[in-house]
C-alpha cells in the first residue's frame, strides 16, 4: 500500500466515526424532541385535572355555604394529597398479606374522607367520595407525568439513545392510559356513570326487576345488598353504594349474605373487561372465576369464600377500551349492559337449582348508579 492509500483509508475511516457520532447524535435529538412534547401533553393534562379537582372542591364549599374557610390552606392540602404514596406491605413472608394490604386500603379510604369532611363538614357522601375519585385521577396523572419525566431526564443526563428509544416506544401505550384518565377528570366533575360502572348498572337494573325497596340492606359500609326473587331462587343482588363514586366492600358484603342465608348456591360477578384491538365495544363474554380487577384483595377473599362453602363461580363480563372504562358511558356499552343482564337471568335458569339461593355482585364505580 503507497501512502496516498494509506492517508485515504484514515481519511475514509475519520468520515466514518464522525458520520457514526453525528448520526447518533441526530436520533438522539430527535427522541429528545419527541418525548418532550408527549411530556408537555401529560404535564398539561396533570394540570387540567388539578385545576378541575381545587374547583370541585371549591364548589362544595361554596354550595354549603361554609365560611371562615382558608382557600389558600385547602389548596395546599389538595396539592400534597395528590403527592399521596401507597407503601405495600412487605412480601418476605407472604403469609396474611392480603388482610394487611385490606387494613392499609380500608385506613387511606377512611383517612382520606375525614381529612375532606373535615373541610365541609355538611358535604354528602356522594360529594365527597366524587372529589376522591378526581383526587385519585389526578394522582395517577401526576405520577405518570412524574416517572416518565424521570426516565427521560436520566436518558438525556447520561445520552443513552437505548433508554430514550424503550421510552419512546412505550409512550403510545401511556398516552392512551393518559386520554382514559383525561376522560374520567369529565365524568367524575359531573357525576356521570363511567364504562367501568356497567356491573354497578346491570345490578342496580336486577334491583328494580327483582327487589323490594324494603328488602334493601346496608350492613356493610358503602354496599348495597337487595334481596328478591326470580324464577323460584332466591337473589342477593350486591353493589357499591350509588350514586357517588365508590367500589364498596363486596367481599364483606358476600360474607354476610353467606352468613346470614345459611348457604349460597351460586356466584356470579359482572364487571368491565378490557377489549382486545378488533374486538367491539359492548360485546359480552362469560367466564368462570371472579370478575375483579384492581389491587386483588376482594377478588381473593371472594375466591377463599366461595373455596370454602363450595360455591360455583360465574362470570359475565362487558368489553371496552382503556379509555371507555373511563369515559362517559356511551350507547354501546347500554347494549352491552341489556345482553349482560340476559346473561345474568340466564345462568340464574339454566345452572342453579330452583330454591336455590344466588349472589349476583356488579363489580365497579358506582358513581352516578343509584341506589
Amino acid at each position: 500500500m503507497n501512502q496516498g492509500s494509506f492517508i485515504d483509508a484514515i481519511v475514509w475511516f475519520i468520515m466514518l466515526t464522525i458520520l457514526f457520532y453525528l448520526n447518533r447524535e441526530i436520533e438522539i435529538m430527535r427522541l429528545v424532541g419527541e418525548i418532550e412534547g408527549y411530556l408537555r401533553l401529560y404535564k398539561a393534562v396533570r394540570d387540567k385535572a388539578l385545576a378541575t379537582t381545587l374547583a370541585d372542591f371549591k364548589s362544595v364549599i361554596s354550595k354549603k355555604g361554609v365560611e371562615g374557610i382558608d382557600i389558600k390552606l385547602v389548596e395546599k392540602r389538595i396539592k400534597d394529597l395528590v403527592e399521596l404514596v401507597f407503601i405495600s406491605p412487605t412480601d418476605l413472608d407472604p403469609f396474611g398479606i392480603v388482610r394487611k394490604i385490606k387494613h392499609l386500603l380500608l385506613t387511606s379510604e377512611k383517612t382520606l374522607k375525614k381529612e375532606l369532611k373535615s373541610f365541609v363538614p355538611s358535604a354528602s357522601d356522594a360529594e365527597i367520595e366524587n372529589t376522591l375519585n378526581l383526587l385519585e385521577a389526578t394522582r395517577a396523572l401526576n405520577f405518570i407525568y412524574k416517572v416518565v419525566n424521570h426516565i427521560y431526564m436520566i436518558g438525556r443526563k447520561f445520552k443513552s439513545l437505548w433508554i430514550l428509544m424503550q421510552l419512546d416506544a412505550q409512550l403510545p401505550f401511556i398516552t392512551e392510559e393518559v386520554r382514559a384518565l383525561e376522560g374520567a377528570i369529565e365524568a367524575f366533575s359531573k357525576g356521570l356513570p363511567v364504562g367501568d360502572s356497567v356491573g354497578p348498572i346491570v345490578a342496580a337494573s336486577l334491583i328494580r326487576k327483582y327487589c323490594k325497596q324494603e328488602e334493601m340492606i346496608e350492613e356493610v359500609e358503602n354496599t348495597i345488598i337487595a334481596k328478591g326473587v326470580f324464577e323460584n331462587r332466591t337473589i342477593y343482588v350486591i353493589k357499591a353504594k350509588g350514586p357517588g363514586g365508590t367500589v364498596g366492600h363486596l367481599d364483606d358484603a358476600l360474607e354476610w349474605v353467606i352468613n346470614n342465608a345459611g348457604r349460597v348456591d351460586a356466584i356470579i360477578t359482572v364487571d368491565a373487561a378490557l377489549k382486545l384491538e378488533g374486538e367491539e365495544t359492548g360485546s359480552v363474554a362469560e367466564g368462570f372465576g371472579v370478575a375483579i380487577g384492581g389491587i386483588g384483595v376482594e377478588k381473593f377473599n371472594i375466591e377463599e369464600l366461595a373455596t370454602k362453602h363450595n360455591v360455583p363461580l360465574y362470570a359475565v363480563l362487558i368489553k371496552m377500551s382503556e379509555e371507555e372504562a373511563l369515559s362517559v358511558i356511551d350507547e354501546k356499552l347500554y347494549e352491552g349492559i341489556e345482553k349482560a343482564i340476559a346473561n345474568v337471568e340466564r345462568f340464574i335458569k339454566t345452572r342453579t337449582p330452583e330454591n336455590g339461593i344466588i349472589a349476583i355482585i356488579g363489580v365497579g364505580n358506582t358513581i352516578g348508579v343509584a341506589p
